[in-house]
């Protein structure tokens, strides 16, 4: 029986293709891919409810009762960018201490064992310029889920074996970060590109050492407060009953009317500068970059399409068809735009080997040069407008990103209907606004350039582009 049963099979699959019909030429699976027509994409995300409660914190709510799941994510304005030089990595470890360390009503061992039980995930992170954190939970478990989400952003205990323990873990990272040359070339340009700007003070062994419990009480005490606190909400609820039981929780925490610290904006780089950090590895990683334009400005999505087309579109971009595939010189290149409320950066970067050190930075060099001076084509054009376009529209697939990103407008000081006009705007771009913006805002002769490789093996050397400078990782 064992041995009929495959011949069964392949006698039903010949049966089943010879009773197909045939299907004519002229079909759509006859033509090529580029050919085809399809219904453009509306793209019209829904509304979120918008609730402002008497203490200042913001609610963005989004019912879908598709699933019987509630994401809540809250938006902090709080960052490492206040850490002082010293204690810098106090707020990444207060953010994790916060989540790890308990609370006053808690341990840490209930908290873990009440999340694992109704099967909740509640994360918290600080990053540069922002916090964030976020509870995930069945519909049936939202009561005990949002509780312990309450207490740990109002009354996190920091409990000092946990907080040892994050120390150690933390350290730990930095030390890896020596041996991953990407992750150390990224690093090390983040400390030039800041320069004296806070930004740039990064962690490192001795600062994580000379932070005690009682810094991180002070760093949350100072930043933790509702009317500096957004929470994005969807899922499976009934807004009313859900915007009741928010303030049954938060309701009674008092706003804090203080005036945030001031942080200077990043100065834009005058000159190209070149560095170099030596390390005896057959591969060099190649970061070059400057700041860019911030979200509010009226070019950014122009600039967001000439980044698209320079290096953040994967194969089809200059730098990726270029140094890659036709000449082979590199494992990874492109190049990255990230924007932000004050500031953007943009960049390049490029891991090739050491022989090809030179040869790899002249072609990054002419590459964004041309760009610069305008040599971009109808096509090209065309093709990262309809692409980043259909990148966005599938990044608010679901009502936690479409909430989600309706709040960030509102703390980041954009205006309501800024989603809703991106593609207006990516399709209002035409090729001599590309050209103008390239031109005005490119600036490959006032950036960053490093360089993380061994500099006995690079086919030429860096003084090409003016002086070099040698730095050393701090870790």
């Amino acid at each position: 029986m064992k041995r009929l049963f495959p011949c069964l099979v392949l006698i039903l699959v010949c049966f089943a293709l010879t009773a197909c019909p045939q299907i004519p030429e002229d079909t759509l699976f006859s033509q090529h891919p580029s050919t085809l027509q399809f219904q453009t994409i509306q793209f019209d995300p829904s509304e979120a409810a918008r609730v402002v409660l008497d203490n200042g914190m913001v609610l963005y709510l989004l019912e879908d009762h598709e699933l019987p799941l509630i994401d809540i994510t809250a938006a902090i304005r709080v960052g490492s960018k206040f850490d002082p030089p010293e204690l810098a990595g106090l707020g990444s470890l207060t953010g994790t201490v916060m989540r790890t360390g308990g609370t006053i009503r808690m341990s840490p061992k209930e908290i873990d064992e009440t999340l694992e039980f109704i099967d909740a995930l509640i994360a918290v992170s600080i990053e540069r310029e922002s916090g964030s954190a976020s509870l995930s939970v069945l519909k049936k478990d939202l009561e005990v889920g949002l509780d312990i989400f309450a207490q740990i952003l109002r009354g996190p205990a920091f409990d000092p074996e946990k907080l040892d323990l994050a120390k150690k873990q933390k350290i730990e990272g930095l030390q890896r970060i020596k041996d991953n040359p990407q992750s150390l070339a990224m690093r090390q340009f983040q400390q030039l590109l800041y320069r004296d700007n806070p930004r740039g003070n990064l962690a490192n062994r001795e600062s994580i050492g000379n932070i005690s419990r009682e810094h991180l009480v002070k760093f949350h005490k100072t930043f933790f407060h509702p009317n500096r606190m957004f929470l994005a909400v969807s899922g499976d609820f009934s807004q009313q009953e859900m915007i009741t039981a928010i303030k049954e929780r938060f309701a009674d925490w008092p706003a804090n009317t203080n005036p945030m610290p001031e942080i200077s904006i990043p100065q834009p780089i005058s000159k190209l500068a070149t560095f170099y950090l030596q390390k005896e590895i057959p591969q060099s990683t190649i970061i070059f970059g400057h700041f860019g334009p911030k979200k509010s400005d009226s070019y950014y999505f122009t600039f967001t399409i000439l980044n698209f087309i320079l290096g953040e579109g994967g194969f089809s971009s200059r730098l990726t068809s270029t140094i890659r595939s036709s000449r082979g010189l590199a494992y990874s290149v492109g190049s990255f735009f990230s924007g932000g409320v004050d500031y953007s950066v943009f960049g390049a970067y490029c891991m090739t080997k050491s022989s090809s050190t030179h040869q790899a930075l002249s072609l990054m060099f002419d590459i964004i040069g041309d760009i610069k001076q305008g040599q971009v084509l109808q096509d090209e054009l065309d093709w990262a407008k309809a692409s980043i376009l259909n990148q966005i529209i599938f990044s608010y697939s679901s009502s936690s990103q479409i909430v989600n990103q309706q709040m960030l407008l509102e703390f980041e000081y954009l205006p309501a209907d800024f989603l809703k006009k991106i593609p207006e705007r990516i399709n209002a771009v035409l090729l001599d606004d590309l050209k103008r913006v390239a031109q005005q805002h490119l600036h490959p002769s006032e950036a960053i350039l490093l360089v993380v490789g061994d500099a006995g093996k690079f086919d030429q050397s860096l003084e090409t582009w003016g002086p070099v400078t040698e730095v050393y990782s701090d870790l």
